[in-house]
C-alpha cells in the first residue's frame, strides 16, 4: 500500500527576464532550494534524493552535470532529471511523489530553475508546439494555435473579448500583490483591451511573458512530515494524461483530455462536487481565455458557463472558489518551473503561508499544469490539509 506523502517546504525566487551568467543561474536554484529546506527545517544532507526538471532547448544549456554536482554527488544520493517540455516541473513532482509513496525514500527535493532569458530566440523553440508543416509553411506557433481555441469558444458560446480581458485583469490584480510575480502592473480590463492584438483575439496583456526564476519543494513521508512540521500539506490524489502531438484532427473546442483526467483524480480523492469541495485552485493559463476552458474541463461549471462563473466573482479573491491568486502563468511563465509553481502555490495556500492574496482557511486545493502541444499533457493534483 502506498504511503501518505506531504509537501513540507516551498521556496520561490523573484521572477524576471534578466539574462544571467552561469554563476547566477546556479544562484537562482540555490535561492529557491535554500528557502524550501529552511521552511522544512532541514539541510541538504537530510535529503534522500533529488528530482529536477530541465528542458535544454528552453534554456540554451544542459544543466544535468552541474545539478548532480550540487545536489547529489557530494551526498551520495540519486539525482533524477525529468524533461517533458512545459510540464517538466509537474512531471518531476509526480516522480518525487512516487519515490516517497513507494517507500523508497523519506525526503525528496524537487525543483525547477528556468533561465529562459539566455536563449537567443525562445519563440523559435516554442513554435515547435505546432507540427513542422504548419510551422514552416504558414508560420503558425503556440500563440496562433491558442487563438484557435479562443475563436472557437467565442463562436460556440458567445464569449466576448471583454470576457477574456476580465479574466486577464483578475490575474493581473492578483499578481500585483504577489512579490514573486514577473508582471506586477495590475492591468485593468480596460488596459488589457487597449493593448495590441498579437493573434486575434489575443492581446498582449492576455499572453504570458518569458520568465527566469526558480521554485523548489520538499516532500516527505507521513512519519517524517509529522516530525518536521505542524503544517504538512498532503497529496490526496495525483494523475496525468497525454494526447497525440499532431493537432490537425483537433476541434479546438476545450480540453477533453483534462476533463477525463479530472474525473479520474476526483474519484481517487472522493470529490463529487469540485466547485463546492475545492477551496482554492491554480490552473495553467499562459493565455487568459484558457482559464475559462479549464473551469469547464475541471467541472467547476457546465460547458459554456465559465463566463458566468467569472462575472459572478466565484473565482475571484473572496469568491467561493478562488483561482490563480498568484496571477498564474499569465503573469509568470517560468517555463519548466511554471508547472511546479502551480503545486507549490497551492501548498502554500493550504499552509496559510502564501505571500500575496491568501485564501481564508482553505482545506482542499487543486493544482493543474499542462504542456506540450497546447494541452498535449495534463497533470492534476489534489492537496489536502488533512
Amino acid at each position: 500500500m502506498a504511503r501518505r506523502v506531504a509537501v513540507i517546504g516551498v521556496g520561490n525566487t523573484e521572477y524576471g527576464s534578466i539574462k544571467s551568467d552561469t554563476r547566477e543561474k546556479s544562484q537562482v536554484a540555490f535561492t529557491a532550494v535554500k528557502a524550501a529546506l529552511n521552511m522544512a527545517g532541514i539541510t541538504i544532507s537530510d535529503v534522500d534524493a533529488t528530482v529536477f526538471s530541465t528542458v535544454d532547448g528552453f534554456e540554451g544549456v544542459n544543466r544535468i552535470d552541474r545539478t548532480i554536482d550540487a545536489f547529489g554527488q557530494g551526498y551520495n544520493i540519486p539525482v533524477i532529471s525529468v524533461n517533458t517540455g512545459g510540464t517538466a516541473g509537474a512531471s518531476a513532482f509526480k516522480e518525487a511523489f512516487h519515490l516517497v509513496a513507494s517507500g523508497l525514500y523519506d525526503i525528496v527535493l524537487v525543483y525547477g530553475s528556468s533561465t529562459a532569458g539566455d536563449v537567443a530566440d525562445i519563440q523559435q523553440i516554442l513554435n515547435t508546439a505546432s507540427p513542422p508543416l504548419f510551422e514552416k509553411c504558414f508560420g503558425i506557433g503556440a500563440i496562433h494555435m491558442a487563438a484557435f481555441y479562443c475563436t472557437r469558444y467565442m463562436a460556440e458560446y458567445g464569449a466576448t473579448e471583454e470576457d477574456f480581458a476580465l479574466v486577464a485583469a483578475k490575474n493581473h490584480a492578483a499578481a500585483a500583490k504577489n512579490p514573486y510575480a514577473h508582471i506586477r502592473k495590475g492591468y485593468s480590463m480596460e488596459e488589457v483591451l487597449a493593448s495590441p492584438v498579437i493573434s486575434s483575439p489575443l492581446r498582449l496583456h492576455e499572453i504570458c511573458p518569458v520568465s527566469s526564476g526558480a521554485v523548489a519543494l520538499v516532500i516527505a513521508s507521513e512519519d517524517r512530515a509529522k516530525e518536521l512540521t505542524d503544517t504538512p500539506v498532503w497529496v490526496k490524489a495525483i494523475g496525468s494524461i497525454a494526447n497525440a502531438f499532431l493537432s490537425g484532427f483537433r476541434e479546438y473546442k476545450g480540453f477533453d483530455k483534462l476533463k477525463i483526467l479530472a474525473q479520474r483524480v476526483y474519484s481517487m480523492a472522493g470529490i463529487t462536487d469540485p466547485r463546492k469541495q475545492i477551496d482554492v485552485a491554480e490552473v495553467f493559463n499562459p493565455f487568459s481565455p484558457f482559464e475559462l476552458l479549464h473551469y469547464e474541463a475541471l467541472g467547476f461549471c457546465g460547458e459554456g458557463k465559465a463566463r458566468e462563473l467569472l462575472r459572478e466573482g466565484v473565482t475571484s479573491a473572496g469568491g467561493e472558489l478562488p483561482v490563480n491568486m498568484s496571477g498564474g502563468v499569465l503573469c509568470t511563465n517560468s517555463g519548466i518551473a511554471a508547472s511546479l509553481t502551480r503545486f507549490g502555490d497551492v501548498a502554500l495556500q493550504l499552509m496559510g503561508k502564501f505571500e500575496g492574496i491568501q485564501v481564508k482557511s482553505p482545506e482542499i486545493g487543486l493544482g493543474h499544469a499542462w504542456g506540450g502541444n497546447l494541452g498535449q499533457f495534463h497533470n492534476v493534483v489534489i492537496f489536502s490539509r488533512e
